[in-house]
């Protein structure tokens, strides 16, 4: 993350367990909440 990166910080913000890798469950997690639960996460 070198400032101001906004796919950085949203990248880290997605990776729950901070291990460097997004697995589908920490995607769908997190593009749930910035679409504000839009069809509750389940329609992916």
């Amino acid at each position: 993350a070198g400032g101001g990166g906004g796919a950085d910080s949203a990248f880290e913000q997605a990776d729950a367990n901070r291990d460097g890798h997004l697995d589908i469950n920490e995607f769908r997690n997190f593009f749930g909440q910035q679409l504000g639960g839009a069809g509750g996460g389940s329609s992916y």
